[in-house]
């Protein structure tokens, strides 16, 4: 499994066109992850994806379940975000996923100012 790191863009109020990754299963993906990050996912492929964020908070002794969000397939679209710090964030301030499928799906990762 490698670990990716993706960086967040900044998005603006004139518009652009934001890097997209491909992901692929068995690898992690971070992102440093300040509270204002979006993530976007979209899928063109057969078969649905599902995207399992890592949660790292515990609770009265409770591990919060780590959060999944499914990316239909051919036309899946979604948006994520922003993500709690204090839920997601593991000791270096990143927030981990993972994908159950690889065909053709790509993640951008956005960071909202203000």
């Amino acid at each position: 499994m490698a670990d990716i790191r993706l960086t967040p863009e900044d998005m603006n109020d004139v518009g652009f066109t934001p890097t997209r990754t491909a992901l692929a299963t068995g690898n992690a993906y971070q992102v440093r992850n300040d509270g204002q990050v979006i993530l976007l996912f979209i899928k063109t492929g057969a078969g649905a994806a599902t995207i399992t964020f890592t949660t790292s908070l515990t609770e009265q002794g409770l591990a919060v379940a780590d959060r999944t969000l499914s990316v239909a397939a051919l036309t899946g679209d979604e948006v994520i975000g922003p993500f709690s710090p204090r839920i997601y964030n593991d000791a270096n301030g990143d927030i981990e996923f993972t994908t159950s499928e690889g065909t053709a799906i790509t993640c951008a990762a956005l960071r909202r100012l203000g």
